[in-house]
């Protein structure tokens, strides 16, 4: 998947030069001048498209080759070069020469600050650079059609002093944009001495996965300090700075980060373990902690990477066991029991199961990860699930993983899935919930909370689900034997599991929805996995822990 999409970009990248060298090979070696110019237009606007959205550098050599068709080969009929491609071609060279110019004003990576207080944004340039450059392909464009007719001097001269004088702005746009950069570099430090944060949050991730900071936000900020957002992509600053009134800053490059870490900041927290965060880490002065964005027995919760920070979030005792019992030896005083604060929300059912007359089951479906042999997604056996389900009249709610759509197979039985509850819906009248309804406009708690008992696959909803108490299933995608899938993922010893082909499905749920006879375990199992806290009060053992780290100004001993 990551070579086709790479593939792509390199596609799209050598779109414009490819349709310039065949408009300036026509022009050079056939007669036909208007199907040279249709193309050369052609290549100018999909230039023109690939500069709007700042890719400036990659649009050089198709610049250069349209530069030399219009120059050498537009001659008159007679054999003269008119004037006005000659100004055309001279255009295009100006253009190009410019070009480095353009690029420090346009591409040069640019800190942004979203919700500090006593920051000012700097204003922009008056005239973007690039509103300039697609005159200036209008310009041209209009000239290399008109060229093969004699044109007064007038419009010639314009075209030409307009190129001339579009240069000498992007010229001083360039300076302009150094003089605001700096200036607003010492704004920052001025902003950020007044703020006085005492620690950050830091987040670098692929886009569309800023729910990893929203899951810690309300708990951060519980601790009552002041705290900033670090981000280093445009994407997630924009999406983040809209949703919470933290002060975000997105930081480009290593030397951003820098100027985004304060003498004040006693503490960094991480949802994570992007590639990036090697660039945080390094300041020793703060204390380093992983919180990571769920809690679960997949290979990303004992990532060796983890290793590197100085406190271990963690929500109870299997969070720390399962590195050692994957071959992942991390120091025990690195770790730290907090419980998982999140299932504050979760509703803990007091109700036995088989007294429900008109059940509802979650149905919550991993993704197909980066990887074959963290492929935990049951979707392939989907429609039996649902199709078993619907015959013991439950009402289902169906609720994927946000990445499950990123692979065809899996988007396709998702979509076979919700047409097998839309016509049972239909005919039943039952109300099952799926598509937005159960993916943006309920939360995955409040999934929890309307069902009664769940099926899933192996991802941290499982944890999640077990502080409710209910019973739950997983479905064991990797083919391996009992004893094999609990020792690989210890909280199946609580679950009811499901083999990969669903050959046991109909004895799973005779047991899961009528006798039950795993609510013993799934006490115990709760314990061990979520931390040995009360219901009252959960997430304040997570509150505490962080606001002792945030205070302490250095690395304190873990649990004191």
């Amino acid at each position: 998947m990551v070579c086709i999409v790479g593939s792509n970009r390199i596609v799209a990248r050598l779109i414009p030069t490819l349709v310039a060298l065949l408009a300036s090979s026509v022009l050079v070696l056939t007669p036909w001048r208007t199907a040279g110019l249709a193309l050369a237009a052609v290549a100018l606007g999909v230039v023109g498209l690939r500069a709007a959205r700042g890719s400036f550098t990659s649009t050089m050599p198709a610049q250069l080759v349209l530069a030399f068709g219009v120059i050498v080969a537009y001659p008159h009929p007679a054999g003269r070069i008119t004037p006005a491609l000659t100004v055309a071609g001279v255009s295009l060279l100006l253009l190009v020469a410019v070009q480095p110019t353009v690029n420090a004003v346009v591409n040069k990576p640019t800190l942004r600050v979203y919700n500090l207080p006593g920051y000012g944004a700097a204003r922009p340039a008056p005239i973007d650079p690039r509103v300039l450059y697609g005159v200036t392909v209008a310009g041209i464009a209009a000239l290399g059609a008109f060229g093969l007719a004699r044109l007064t001097a007038a419009p010639i001269a314009a075209v030409l002093a307009a190129n001339v004088l579009a240069c000498g702005y992007v010229t001083l746009a360039a300076r302009s944009a150094r003089r605001r950069n700096e200036r607003g570099h010492k704004r920052l430090r001025v902003a950020l001495d007044r703020y006085a944060p005492t620690f950050a949050m830091y987040f670098s991730a692929p886009a569309h996965t800023e729910y990893h900071v929203h899951m810690w936000l309300p708990y951060l900020q519980r601790v009552g300090q002041p705290f900033v957002i670090i981000t280093r992509e445009a994407a997630a600053a924009k999406s983040l700075a809209a949703s919470t009134d933290v002060p975000v800053l997105f930081c480009p490059t290593v030397s951003f980060v820098d100027q985004a870490v304060t003498p004040t900041m006693r503490a960094c927290f991480y949802v994570n373990n992007g590639a990036r965060n090697s660039h945080m880490v390094r300041f020793h002065q703060m204390t380093h902690i992983q919180l990571l964005h769920g809690d679960s027995d997949k290979a990303s919760s004992f990532n060796p990477v983890t290793g590197m920070f100085d406190r271990i979030f963690v929500a109870g005792q299997a969070g720390i066991d399962r590195y050692a019992a994957n071959g992942v030896h991390i120091p025990l005083r690195k770790f730290d029991i907090v419980g998982r604060p999140q299932v504050e929300a979760v509703e803990v059912s007091r109700d036995r199961i088989a007294d429900i007359a008109d059940k509802v089951v979650l149905y919550a479906t991993t993704w197909i990860g980066l990887y074959t042999d963290a492929n935990y997604c049951s979707l392939p056996i989907g429609e039996k699930i649902v199709a078993e389900l619907l015959e013991r009249k439950a009402t289902v709610i169906l609720r994927p993983h946000p990445y499950a759509t990123r692979d065809a197979s899996s988007a396709a039985s998702l979509t076979r899935l919700m047409a097998m509850l839309a016509d049972d819906a239909d005919k039943t009248g039952r109300a099952h919930v799926y598509g937005p309804a159960a993916s943006t406009e309920m939360t995955v708690f409040d999934c929890v909370n309307r069902a009664d008992a769940m099926i899933s696959d192996v991802s941290s909803v499982a944890s999640d689900f077990l502080y409710s108490g209910k019973p739950f299933a997983l479905v064991n995608m990797l083919g391996e034997s009992l004893s094999e899938f609990e020792g690989s993922f210890p909280l199946a010893r609580a679950a009811y599991v499901v083999d990969r082909d669903a050959a046991n499905l109909a004895d799973v749920l005779d047991d899961m929805l009528e006798t039950d006879t795993l609510e013993p375990t799934r006490r115990e199992v709760k314990t061990y996995y979520l931390g040995d806290f009360g219901e009252q009060g959960y997430s304040e053992a997570f509150v505490r822990a962080a606001r002792r780290y945030v205070e302490a100004g250095g690395v304190p001993a873990a649990g004191g």
